[in-house]
């Protein structure tokens, strides 16, 4: 299912190459991107998680004021990354790479999917989307979760579809190990594996599976958030910080975010910073005008998508599309609940262009038959 020896020759060879621009294209702006600067929202953002990083790797120090809230998961690998490297900026750097390799691997899950849900051809064209999907490549310069959520993510249905589908025990593990991961990222996560209440239902699953699923999710959590569950002394400065483990101050702060749930809603999802994308353009009316077309173009995709998910519900099976759809709705809703402090909403556009590559398909479809049937 998850396998690409399935496709022939020249299908391999059409989905490593894209694969292998993508992550070029990632490391060429990464590096030759590194000394531009920029003071807008999501430079501000980045700064955060450098300090917390910072709190996190000097080991004698114990203010708690240094700490920011945000969540744990990018100052623990740039800490960890400082600890390998030596540096501070040659660990930024390193983190930025590593989203690159996650950027390209996101190319290879979208197929997987889209695959799963559609066919082989919707596959190839939601891989062609997102390779030209801009924002991504300028998600991968920043010091944020966006990238990383989204790789995370997409894992998480894979393992989904793979325990659903397969009913093997390393998948359910594997689940419940990526929603506690993902909860250092995004504290909305952390109920995820309710949904497989809805999963188990859907697909008949027997009380056995139920039962085990259940064990297995937890064990996979478990296994995860062991390190603060033993208390051990290097991490128990990350008690400062909001995440599974201290939820306060994460709902408080998230409940005075200074706007209409719903416009917040609409901002995470809809919403983006063009800035580094037209910020080469030294003449300030065409910077204004390249964002202006940057943003129609995404928001048309996203809109497509949107379009996308109403066409499928009525015309498509249902099943299949099951654990995509239902990723999407409950983070969603957790974002409409609780707004999440960190991170723009990108990882939700991912799901949207699957759909985006469906409708295409068929208009692509339609207008190959209207010119056979003229001709």
């Amino acid at each position: 299912m998850f396998s690409i020896w399935t496709l022939n020759r020249m299908q391999r060879k059409m989905l490593f190459s894209l694969i292998a621009i993508v992550l070029c294209m990632s490391f060429l702006l990464v590096l030759t991107g590194r000394n531009s600067s920029s003071y807008d929202v999501s430079r501000v953002m980045e700064q955060r998680y450098i300090d917390s990083a910072a709190l996190i790797s000097h080991s004698h120090s114990s203010d708690i004021d240094l700490a920011t809230s945000v969540m744990p998961g990018v100052p623990l690998i740039i800490a960890g990354l400082t600890a390998l490297i030596g540096s501070t900026s040659k660990a930024l750097v390193a983190y930025q790479l590593l989203q690159c390799l996650l950027h390209a691997l996101s190319v290879y899950l979208v197929f997987v999917l889209s695959r799963y849900m559609f066919n082989p051809r919707i596959a190839f064209l939601a891989c062609l989307i997102y390779a030209l999907y801009w924002p991504a490549y300028g998600a991968v310069r920043l010091i944020l979760p966006d990238i990383t959520m989204q790789a995370l993510m997409l894992l998480l249905v894979c393992a989904v579809i793979g325990a659903l589908e397969l009913k093997q025990a390393g998948w359910y593990v594997v689940a419940g190990a990526l929603t506690a991961f993902m909860a250092c990222y995004n504290l909305q996560a952390l109920l995820y594996p309710v949904l497989f209440v809805a999963f188990w239902i859907r697909y008949r699953s027997p009380l056995k599976v139920v039962a085990g699923g259940t064990l297995l999710i937890l064990a996979g959590y478990v296994i995860i958030m062991s390190p603060w569950l033993l208390n051990i002394p290097l991490l128990n400065k990350l008690k400062v910080l909001p995440g599974p483990w201290n939820l306060a101050p994460l709902w408080v702060e998230a409940r005075y975010l200074g706007e209409h749930t719903f416009t917040h809603l609409y901002r995470s999802i809809f919403g983006g910073h063009t800035t580094r994308y037209a910020s080469s353009f030294g003449d300030e009316e065409a910077r204004r005008v390249m964002q202006s077309a940057l943003d129609a173009v995404r928001l048309l995709l996203l809109y497509i998508g949107v379009g996308g998910i109403v066409w499928t519900l009525w015309m498509y099976r249902l099943k299949r599309q099951l654990p995509v759809l239902l990723t999407l709705l409950y983070f969603l809703a957790a974002e409409w609940m609780v707004p999440s402090l960190d991170g723009t909403g990108f990882p939700y556009a991912v799901f949207l262009l699957l759909y985006t590559a469906y409708l295409a398909d068929k208009a692509i479809l339609y207008a190959h038959k209207s010119r056979l049937l003229r001709s």
